[in-house]
């Protein structure tokens, strides 16, 4: 079977790959090693931007609940930022939903979907990029996408990441609850809160509350050698949930579901691209270094990509030369806002931390500009100015009011 373009990973990134190839007449084939609907460890949280610029994600399918206000917690509890609107700040979804959902809107737009398979090779000449599925099957086509997550067997075989890569670690848990415990405990508005740096790592604790869902995880995305010999994640998981019912955020009696727990790479890795292939999503380690959120970007590496792709194949150029365009487009999108969050979170102490928050807990412009950046409605590239200005500002004001 021979087809235009093959796509290895129907998480968002592969799924809005192959809907803009689809709609633009090219054969595509999305291939998953699970069957759909399949769940994946993640918060489900949805920053506004997505729906922004995605909106044809914006259905009851997909969106379960919208939350207006939060609460974070600086990493010694003293500090909190609060923020309460009459319009959404993030969106909530059930990735199992989600994920199916964007299948389908790829093969409404003629996509051929096969899940259930395992890539078990891949082959790439100067004349086709070929895979094997099951051991059996082989299929051709002019271009590969991959799109299989963190673990991606084709970044790994084509030399585009060694084993050592390092990744971040997370760990969750999604509790059916009642919608009337639900309203009682995080209000009409789905008040979500975030713990930053929980018991000093260099990661978060978060509660999503969704429709009637309740998403609680701890993750850790920066992690340092000497961390990593220390740490224990499930530990750090149950003081985090026995915090949130210490302070009475959760109720104490919460029916047991099973723990989840995923990882994620650090930052992008050098190339995404080569001959006849590309790397998106996950497997191009396309993250948040601040929050670990990645559906965004994602999806933009995957419309993107398809971009690339169709010139390419409409120009018959296939080299790694020519799609090494890709690589240049999304470090313009959304590239140097990876990059600036990750300086900043690498550089950034845990007394900085609670300066910031200490800070920025007083003042309603810097405090709404920092939710917008963590909750991934706002660009930092974009905004960087504007939060460096309003926080020496504040700063200021602050040690000026001390002297009084």
């Amino acid at each position: 079977m021979k087809y235009d373009v093959t796509i290895v990973g129907a998480g968002p990134a592969g799924s809005t790959t192959a809907k803009f190839l689809s709609e633009k007449g090219f054969k595509t084939l999305l291939i998953d090693k699970e069957k759909f609907p399949r769940d994946k460890p993640c918060g489900g949280g949805l920053p506004l931007r997505v729906l922004q610029r995605f909106p044809y994600v914006v259905n009851d399918k997909i969106i379960e609940s919208y939350s207006s206000s939060g609460t974070i917690f600086s990493p010694s509890l003293q500090h909190k930022i609060e923020i309460y609107k009459n319009t959404p700040i993030i969106a909530m979804t059930l990735r199992k939903k989600f994920d199916f959902e964007l299948v389908k809107f790829a093969t409404d737009a003629g996509t051929v979907f096969q899940d259930g398979t395992l890539v078990s090779a891949v082959k790439i000449s100067n004349d086709t990029a070929q895979v094997t599925l099951d051991h059996e099957n082989v299929i051709d086509s002019e271009l590969i996408v991959g799109a299989d997550g963190v673990n991606s067997t084709i970044a790994r075989t084509q030399g585009l990441r060694s084993r050592g890569t390092e990744k971040g670690i997370c760990i969750l848990q999604e509790f059916e609850v009642d919608e009337k415990i639900m309203d009682d405990y995080f209000k009409k508005s789905r008040h979500v809160y975030v713990h930053s740096r929980f018991k000093t790592a260099q990661g978060y604790g978060w509660m999503f509350p969704k429709k009637q869902h309740l998403n609680i995880g701890f993750g850790i995305i920066q992690v340092d050698k000497t961390q990593k010999q220390k740490l224990n994640l499930l530990k750090c998981y149950q003081e985090y949930i026995a915090l949130l019912k210490e302070e009475d955020l959760i109720p104490r009696d919460l029916k047991e579901v099973p723990v989840k727990g995923g990882a994620l790479l650090t930052h992008p890795l050098e190339k995404t691209y080569g001959d006849r292939l590309l790397l998106v999503g996950d497997a191009a380690g396309f993250i948040n270094p601040l929050s670990g959120e990645g559906i965004y970007y994602a999806m933009v590496s995957g419309q993107i990509a398809a971009e690339v792709i169709a010139e390419a194949l409409e120009k018959k150029q296939t080299s790694q030369e020519f799609l090494s365009k890709y690589q240049t487009r999304w470090q313009k999108d959304f590239g140097k806002d990876i990059d600036l969050i990750s300086k900043v979170v690498k550089r950034g102490s845990m007394e900085y931390a609670e300066t910031v928050f200490k800070i920025a807990c007083k003042d309603p412009v810097l405090t709404d500009l920092m939710m917008g950046v963590i909750t991934g409605q706002l660009s930092v590239q974009q905004y960087k100015w504007k939060i460096v200005r309003r926080f020496f500002y504040s700063s200021l004001k602050n040690r000026l009011h001390l002297l009084k």
